[in-house]
């Protein structure tokens, strides 16, 4: 099995970067936009303070502060001169003047301003800003305002998502894996991990590991060192919404989770309650629907499921 690291587009992204060129990485979910800026902040570690930002599953506006400020703050401890413009920042611009979209961009421009005076070369990067659900909040507009931030010379911006936001030159656009640009010889065996994988190149991966060190599935010893975070993201969770996902997880896809059968089979109560389970998981990016059906978006979640309810594996 080739190597999964995306080796080209790592060099591409790279080069971008040291050239303190702006990058989009678009791509469907899966596609390894996450693994290539994983791989990315590791060889950028030394020259470049990365500040990340995940928006997925926000849907208030103090939760968003929280988040924007809670990330600056996280990296520029790492370096002296960034933390003393971030503490001094924030004592002079607390949490609760920051009310609106107005207040949340003058934030944003004095933030531009104590980066570009702690004089290191930065990289932020904004993902998943599709999932963000928060009220009155123009999102373009947002990624627009810290696209303006990159104005600064050591500043660069980095936008990972599945939706362009805004018109980028050049992005650099990421499409889920083919069986064979993994093997050499694709086999049957390979073709049943792609269709297991869905192409998620970070499942992938771990299924790679997984059949170097055994010829055969485990599905055990596989999904164990999973059970506890797993476990631990149902308490975010309501029953129904768990019990939905839990439903969703028995088939590949379902066209029609508000039918009469697949709700009295699954034992989940009133249409219009699963409704809005519906909606709450997939704003929050749990779960996707396409034109023919709704999904859950993580495989690896949807195949844990699988195995934890109804013993199905590879």
């Amino acid at each position: 099995m080739n190597d999964l690291i995306r080796k080209k587009e790592l060099e591409s992204a790279y080069e971008c970067i040291m050239a303190r060129e702006n990058i989009t990485l678009l791509g469907p979910s899966g596609s390894g936009k996450s693994y290539l800026f994983r791989a990315l902040s590791k060889k950028l570690s030394g020259r470049r303070t990365i500040f990340h930002l995940d928006f997925t599953g926000l849907f208030q506006f103090p939760d968003l502060v929280h988040q924007i400020r809670e990330g600056f703050e996280k990296a520029g401890n790492q370096n002296a001169g960034l933390q003393y413009q971030m503490r001094r920042l924030h004592q002079e611009h607390p949490s609760h003047q920051i009310q609106g979209q107005k207040n949340l961009f003058e934030y944003l421009q004095t933030l531009m301003n104590a980066i570009f005076q702690g004089g290191q070369d930065v990289l932020i990067c904004i993902e998943d800003p599709e999932y963000c659900e928060v009220v009155d909040l123009d999102l373009t507009a947002l990624i627009g305002a810290f696209q303006k931030m990159s104005a600064a010379a050591n500043i660069q911006f980095l936008l990972i998502s599945e939706t362009p936001f805004s018109k980028t030159k050049n992005p650099m656009v990421l499409q889920n894996p083919q069986a064979n640009a993994i093997w050499p010889q694709v086999d049957d065996q390979h073709l049943a991990i792609m269709q297991y994988s869905k192409g998620n190149i970070s499942f992938l991966k771990r299924l790679k590991e997984h059949f170097e060190e055994s010829e055969r599935f485990d599905a055990d010893r596989f999904f164990k060192s999973h059970h506890a975070h797993f476990l631990m993201l149902k308490n975010r969770f309501t029953d129904l919404q768990w019990r939905l996902l839990r439903a969703l997880a028995s088939e590949e896809q379902v066209a029609q989770p508000h039918a009469f059968d697949f709700l009295v089979k699954h034992r989940l109560g009133a249409a219009s309650s699963v409704e809005r389970a519906l909606r709450n998981l997939s704003d929050s990016g749990f779960i996707i629907r396409n034109e023919a059906a709704y999904e859950i978006k993580d495989p690896l979640l949807h195949r844990w499921l699988q195995f934890l309810y109804f013993k199905k594996g590879l």
